[in-house]
């Protein structure tokens, strides 16, 4: 669900859906990765701590190493040489800052590496995170509540009380640095991250999600609107927040849940989907914007946009089933060593 509402959005069926006032809101799937990826990789680390006493680092990284690196890194180098062979103007120093994940940080970008800041961020998270946790599970949920709310309250301030207010050059800057962490930063990942901590203390039960048929899919639909900038009572910071909180509650309470939404979920095309998101994630990158202005799109100018989509579309599912299976599985299989 994730991965369509990033597509949906960044090959322009918004202008589609104008005349239905209906808005998709790629920001909103990415923060939903977020979640589940946070969610994810806490249970994965918490249960291996159960299981043998302690985590290996180690094997940790080299799973995150295969998971994420050789598909990025193939999108990469392909990249480089449409560069070369489009004339692209693609700056080397971009190249750099998608390869060692640092594209989250204030600097210049480019839109066929743009979508890369979301990996930078998943990067810096394994680089620092992981270690407290495998140390102390107790100091590591201090530390993630600390820092949600922190950074939470820190850009509140900042974004609606200190901006009119003359404060010491200093301290803006921390302020400035806060807010955009909030954004371009771990933030969203801890919340899922506290969300796993808070399901095996047993503070909030899986099992709830059974209660009412309707529930999660109603909270998920909630969290999705709260979020959309065009909804009316949207706010910068609160909404994001909220909506991060409802989204990892509802992550929970989809665990072994038989209701509407796991009905939803466990349909064969969307698991279908799930298996291709992080291919489909990374190459979709390719098709961006609603007009072909890419050198290998320009022969659809002129045809109707419901039509350019459904090409990007095909275009990306047979660029991305490829990586998948011919590439990435590889690597995925030679990752389950490392269990």
């Amino acid at each position: 669900m994730a991965i369509l509402m990033v597509i949906s959005a960044h090959f322009g069926l918004n202008y589609i859906l104008k005349p239905t006032k209906l808005f998709i809101d790629s920001a909103v799937g990415v923060h939903l990765f977020f979640i589940i990826s946070g969610f994810l990789i806490t249970t994965l680390l918490l249960k291996e701590k159960i299981a043998h006493g302690k985590i290996s680092l180690k094997f940790f990284y080299l799973r995150r190493v295969l998971r994420i690196l050789p598909v990025a890194y193939l999108f990469l180098i392909v990249l480089i040489f449409l560069n070369i062979y489009f004339k692209l103007r693609i700056p080397a120093f971009d190249f750099v800052a998608s390869f060692l994940f640092f594209k989250n940080f204030p600097i210049k970008s480019v839109p066929f590496t743009a979508h890369f800041w979301t990996l930078a961020v998943e990067e810096q998270f394994y680089f620092s995170f992981p270690f407290l946790l495998a140390y102390s599970t107790r100091s590591y949920f201090k530390a993630a509540i600390f820092i949600v709310i922190g950074i939470l309250v820190i850009s509140i301030l900042g974004f609606y009380l200190f901006k009119p207010i003359h404060l010491p050059p200093a301290m803006m800057f921390v302020i400035k640095v806060t807010m955009y962490s909030f954004w371009k930063g771990p933030v969203i990942i801890l919340i899922g991250s506290v969300f796993s901590i808070l399901t095996f203390k047993n503070i909030i039960k899986p099992e709830w999600g059974n209660k009412y048929y309707f529930l999660s899919f109603i909270l998920l639909l909630t969290a999705i609107i709260l979020q959309t900038r065009t909804f009316p009572l949207y706010s910068p910071y609160i909404s994001e927040y909220i909506s991060a909180i409802i989204m990892g509650y509802v992550v929970v309470i989809s665990i072994n849940s038989n209701n509407f939404l796991s009905a939803i979920l466990n349909n064969a095309i969307l698991v279908r989907i799930g298996i291709l998101s992080y291919s489909l994630y990374i190459w979709q990158q390719l098709f961006i914007g609603r007009l072909p202005w890419q050198p290998w799109l320009h022969n659809l100018h002129g045809y109707p946009l419901y039509i350019i989509i459904l090409i990007k579309l095909l275009s990306l599912v047979i660029i991305a089933s490829a990586s998948y299976y011919l590439f990435e599985l590889k690597f995925l299989n030679l990752k389950k060593r490392f269990k």
